[in-house]
């Protein structure tokens, strides 16, 4: 999931080599966020780290293999695979990262983290970034049941959830058959819908909030009996 529109730190320039026939990897831009993640089927809370790179070669996205984040206080190492980080590809931008790192229990996600990528012929390229603690002045996080149940026909009602919403709608095959964008506790639901996940933002306290997957039995019509 992932996935508001938050400022995003620019990093790095393009640079070639011309002792190589390879073009140098660049990291453009790193995004980070902490989440705080409902898990229905545990009926528990958890901190996730959500990170993302924008890379960029003129060799392709094709030749990015490996990808470390690193927070060397903690001797915390994450290392993914082309085939395990999540990427997102759109005009003139291409990103790769991964939305729900774990920190071990009782070690925080915050502090300054390594990036440090790698092609398939070899080459590195390494960045810095910050992940903030909350303010000390911040209200305490979401720590109620989160529940989905049916309410009118079609629609599904929030208890215990923020009171705005992105939502993400999932079919037979967990594909992603909708979003929508509410205010209020009580959403329509797509025809299809097998599954739901609830995002949110609390700017007081700079994190994400996500609950799901939510199995989703919606009423049924008069009509439709």
């Amino acid at each position: 999931m992932g996935r508001t529109g938050l400022a995003l730190l620019l990093l790095g320039s393009l640079a070639l080599l011309g002792s190589c026939s390879h073009a140098t990897p660049q990291i453009v831009q790193v995004f980070s966020q902490t989440n705080r993640v409902f898990d229905p089927a545990e009926g528990s809370w958890s901190t996730r780290l959500s990170v993302f790179l924008q890379v960029s070669t003129t060799d392709g996205n094709k030749v990015f293999d490996r990808l470390h984040l690193i927070q060397d206080d903690r001797q915390l190492v994450y290392t993914l695979g082309a085939s395990e980080w999540a990427s997102v590809e759109r005009p003139g931008e291409f990103w790769i990262g991964v939305n729900n790192l774990r920190p071990p229990e009782g070690t925080a996600a915050t502090g300054t983290w390594r990036a440090l990528v790698v092609t398939r012929s070899g080459q590195r390229v390494e960045t810095t970034f910050a992940v903030p603690p909350v303010p000390s002045d911040a209200p305490p996080p979401l720590r109620r049941t989160v529940t989905v149940t049916a309410a009118a026909p079609g629609h599904v009602r929030f208890s215990g959830w923020a009171d705005d919403s992105l939502i993400w709608f999932r079919g037979a095959k967990d594909e992603v058959i909708g979003r929508s964008k509410v205010v209020g506790p009580e959403a329509a639901v797509p025809p299809g819908t097998v599954s739901l996940e609830l995002y949110s933002y609390d700017k007081a306290r700079g994190e994400g909030i996500e609950a799901g997957p939510f199995p989703v039995q919606t009423a049924v019509k008069p009509a439709d009996r």
